[in-house]
C-alpha cells in the first residue's frame, strides 16, 4: 500500500513539473506587426493597458494614468502624435535614451508595445 502511494506521489510530482514548464500567452494578438494594426481606439485598446500602471501613476507620479484623465496627461509632454520614436511614453516602454523602463523591471510584450507605438503613429487620437 505504501509503495503504491509513493509511486502515485512521484507520478503526480513529475506531471506537475512537466506541465509547469509549458507557457502560452492567451493575450497576444495574432500579429505583432505594427503595420497590421489599424484604427486603434484609445478608449478600447490603449486605455485598458494602464490598469496595471495606476498603482503608481495615480496623480502622485506623472503621468496620471487614471481612466478619466490619462489621455490629457499623456498628450501633455509624454506623447508626440505621429512620432512614437520621440515620445517619452514609447521610450519608457523600451527603456531607451535614458528614460526609465516602465513598468520597472518588466518590459511589456512586443504586442502591447507595438499597439502603443501604432496608436501614437496614427496621430494619438482620443477615440
Amino acid at each position: 500500500m505504501m509503495k503504491k502511494l509513493f509511486q502515485l506521489l512521484i507520478l503526480i510530482t513529475i506531471s506537475l513539473f512537466v506541465s509547469s514548464c509549458y507557457y502560452e500567452s492567451i493575450y497576444e494578438p495574432v500579429s505583432e506587426d505594427e503595420d497590421n494594426l489599424e484604427n486603434i481606439s484609445y478608449q478600447n485598446d490603449i486605455n485598458p493597458l494602464w490598469a496595471q500602471c495606476v498603482g503608481c501613476h495615480n496623480g502622485n507620479e506623472p503621468p496620471d494614468l487614471r481612466e478619466d484623465v490619462s489621455y490629457d496627461n499623456l498628450l501633455n509632454g509624454f506623447v508626440i502624435p505621429n512620432n512614437a520614436e520621440e515620445s517619452i511614453l514609447y521610450k519608457s516602454l523600451l527603456g531607451l535614451d535614458g528614460v526609465s523602463l516602465m513598468p520597472p523591471g518588466s518590459q511589456w510584450s512586443d504586442a502591447k508595445i507595438n499597439l502603443v507605438k501604432a496608436w501614437i503613429n496614427q496621430g494619438a487620437l482620443d477615440n
